[in-house]
């Protein structure tokens, strides 16, 4: 059972790091003092500003033919339309919604999606895609009413909505410019053919095999249910335009909006305060609205602001997935060969489908299955006329993770050998060895907390209450990600200014989502300067034209590289400091420390000052003066391999044999840290990242109704996800054994959090019952279909 009591204990005790204290937005939060874009768009501080609505098309796949708008033009209150037959949006380039999310260069920002993308399309390839005309007004209600106005003439065509009905011979082409000859997204230069991995001889792997084992399993397309939705406002000084939005990568804003608009890099100024959370939504680039409203304050003169309805944000879910594995392995569980296929939803545009069916998994296959000698990939996708798919947490990672499970599960069964020895003989990542350290203790601490040992055969378990059965299930994946793997965003900046007073001002450049990446930021340059940590001010707001290059906000890697960078600033700035302390002191520097704010002499530590009370010494005309200590840091990443690390979910469910409700009583989730930065923030990743896998595991799916192509359940009341009602007992375990680069050598944990949990719930589920439900999401109906019990 859960420990109640358990509190985490770092394997090297430091002042900072590894220690339980307040986020550095905590109080700001809780006080209601913490600004989020719509607290800096505001009317009382932009009197002129003015509110946009886009159309939305009606169909899932029509062309507008014509469009009259002189009603809207007469309404009183309209300030502004723009046509997708105005000159401005006419001349814009294709582009695509889908980012590197991380990238160094500006060439490679949108280099995953193919560009298939245009701003006020004259065509909707979805029910609720944004084309055609915007309406900018005094109020939403007068914008509104004006696209309500407005006279369209749409030829409907034919729409396809499933991975199937894209494939048929005779399905409609939803992107001629893109593939005239049929739906599938095109195989590029960058990211190769269909078998984007082939390493080894897979036939022959088979052949060698003593068992073989194929498994089929389909990915369904779950909502990000983020809370804070898209908005943006956008407007133009003399000569910059100024972008106030909840995006977490201001300077790739910045990037993108200097590309499309032809505008130099230093007369666009973007501005991203805190944000209430977004689980992956911000690597889908900044949506055609942030230009559409640019244009629009162009060609008004004020401020636009727009802000998506709860119904509109309804907007970016995973890809989904026929996925099969072929697994072939000795008596002894040795695995001699794997072959993958991925074949994806990508919906009405490429977007992230790309990276999701490309990009990421032979990226898992390195982290997880180096070490098997035979090994294929084969990943395509195809366009539908449903919602776009997009990036979200765990990306890629969940869908490798649903389907290898099964097959090593199956594999299990079929040679009779216990799951949890089959992974540890077969998963390790590039230049490791099977057994790796981080899968053993992982996988043993998992099974000890669960109970493992005691587990039944599937479907053998005692009744309860006479229709109920519990059975337990597991998963393993890598924790994505360690610092080389983060190669790509280049070097990390961070500013710290330790003022004469003790106090310090830290410039860890990041949007802050909740994680908690600034507070690990924070600890370390704690540490690395001997000043307590409540003496740190963080600059939250992130500002191009004031700030450092930011971090973006994804992987799980912005705590470990920002902690080390602001280290080795704070390093910087103590030595600094010290040298001015020595100078004073008639010391070398090498023979003074500082802790809690205190310089002293290492040898006689009863010789010391606060920093104040040193400032405070220092004559007026001495050169010590009252300047603040102020050091910029750019660290590289390092691009060394240092191995992997790994985490594992195991779940305890019981399943209604009458209903077909399942119930998760408790869940153990251990994750490999390397070096646990923030113990309550990564606790808090553990726990919190359950609601979404727990959501894609039982819950959540869109519905499309199949003769028109309309969303069905695009709202929090008929979207399905879990509730505090549904959660179970959970149990987080930060766990320490993986060391990498840097001083902390510390690795992600967020990312990878709801990872494992649909496989290690659907294995459980089959632990209870005996049957496998190879879909997500594992509703009551598919149950009792998978007991027999049809229309019960």
């Amino acid at each position: 059972m859960k420990n109640e009591k358990r509190v985490f204990v770092p394997r090297k005790k430091r002042e900072n790091i590894g220690t339980y204290r307040p986020r550095t937005e905590a109080w700001k939060k809780a006080r209601g003092t913490g600004n989020y874009s719509q607290d800096l768009a505001l009317k009382r501080k932009y009197q002129d500003m003015v509110y946009m609505r886009i159309l939305k098309s009606p169909y899932p796949h029509a062309i507008i033919k014509s469009m009259d708008t002189t009603a809207a033009e007469k309404l009183p209150g309209v300030v502004g339309i723009l046509r997708y037959d105005d000159p401005e949006v006419a001349a814009m380039e294709p582009f695509t919604a889908c980012w590197t999310d991380a990238t160094n260069s500006a060439s490679n920002i949108q280099a995953w999606g193919c560009k298939d993308r245009r701003v006020l399309s004259d065509r909707g390839r979805w029910v609720g895609d944004e084309v055609g005309v915007a309406v900018a007004a005094e109020t939403t209600e007068i914008a509104e009413e004006a696209l309500r106005l407005i006279e369209i003439e749409w030829e409907e065509l034919p729409f396809c909505l499933t991975i199937d009905d894209a494939m048929r011979e005779d399905a409609p082409i939803i992107h001629p410019d893109i593939n005239p000859e049929s739906n599938f997204l095109p195989n590029t230069e960058m990211w190769g053919p269909d078998i984007f991995m082939d390493e080894g001889d897979v036939d022959k792997g088979f052949a060698e095999a003593d068992e073989i084992v194929e498994a089929k399993a389909m990915y369904k397309n779950p909502q990000e249910c983020a809370l804070d939705y898209w908005n943006c406002m956008m407007y133009w000084t003399d000569d910059q335009l100024i972008s106030i939005s909840d995006s977490y990568a201001v300077d790739q804003s910045r990037i993108f909006l200097s590309d499309m608009l032809g505008i130099p890099l230093n007369k666009i100024r973007c501005i991203s305060p805190l944000e209430g959370g977004q689980h992956g939504r911000g690597n889908t680039g900044e949506q055609p609205f942030f230009l559409a409203s640019a244009l629009m304050s162009k060609k008004t003169g004020r401020p636009v602001r727009y802000f998506q309805t709860r119904q509109e944000h309804f907007h970016d879910t995973r890809t989904e997935c026929y996925l099969t594995v072929k697994i072939g392995a000795k008596k002894d569980g040795t695995i001699t060969a794997i072959d993958f296929d991925m074949l994806g939803n990508a919906g009405a545009y490429s977007d992230c489908t790309i990276g999701e069916i490309k990009y990421v998994p032979p990226e898992w296959l390195e982290s997880m299955l180096a070490g098997i000698p035979n090994l294929r990939f084969t990943g395509r996708a195809v366009y539908t006329n449903i919602v776009p798919a997009s990036c979200m947490r765990s990306i890629g990672n969940i869908e490798m993770n649903y389907i290898f499970g099964l097959g090593t599960n199956m594999l299990a069964e079929k040679l009779g050998i216990d799951e949890i020895d089959i992974l540890k003989k077969n998963v390790s990542g590039v230049g490791c060895t099977a057994p790796d350290p981080s899968v053993v203790g992982i996988l043993d601490e998992g099974a000890k907390l669960i109970g493992w040992d005691n587990r039944h055969a599937p479907g053998e378990g005692e009744w309860i209450d006479g229709c109920k059965k519990r059975g337990i299930g597991f998963s393993l994946n890598n924790t994505w990600h360690t610092e080389n793997q983060e190669f790509r965003r280049g070097p990390t900046q961070v500013m710290i200014k330790l003022n004469h007073d003790g106090s310090v001002i830290i410039d860890a450049p990041t949007v802050e989502v909740g994680g908690g990446s600034s507070t690990c930021a924070v600890l370390a340059a704690a540490d690395g300067l001997g000043v307590p940590y409540e003496n740190f001010h963080w600059i939250y707001q992130q500002d191009t034209e004031t700030g450092l290059k930011d971090v973006v906000q994804s992987d799980s890697s912005v705590s470990l590289v920002l902690a080390e960078a602001a280290r080795e600033c704070a390093v910087k700035v103590k030595e600094e400091f010290l040298a001015k302390v020595a100078r004073k002191w008639e010391r070398k520097p090498e023979e003074l420390d500082m802790k809690d704010g205190r310089v002293f002499v290492k040898a006689q530590p009863e010789i010391s000052q606060t920093i104040r009370e040193y400032y405070d010494s220092v004559d007026l005309w001495e050169e010590e003066n009252l300047v603040p200590v102020t050091v910029m840091h750019s660290r590289p990443i390092d691009d060394k391999s240092y191995g992997f690390a790994y985490m594992a979910t195991f779940a305890e469910v019981e399943v209604d044999t009458e209903t077909g409700e399942v119930d998760v009583l408790r869940m153990v989730v251990c994750s490999d840290g390397g070096t646990v930065l923030f113990p309550a923030g990564a606790e808090g990743q553990l726990t919190g990242g359950q609601c979404q896998g727990l959501g894609e595991a039982l819950y959540e799916e869109m519905i499309y109704d199949e003769a028109t192509g309309i969303p069905l359940n695009f709202n929090f009341v008929d979207y399905k996800f879990p509730t505090m009602a549904d959660y179970p007992d959970i149990d987080p375990v930060p766990m320490e054994i993986f060391e990498g680069h840097g001083e902390y050598g510390a690795c992600g944990m967020g990312e990878a959090a709801p990872c494992c949990t649909p496989r290690a719930i659907s294995n459980a589920i089959y632990n209870a019952i005996g049957v496998r439900i190879n879909e997500t999401a594992a509703s009551p109906v598919k149950i009792l279909n998978a007991l027999g019990k049809e229309g019960r």
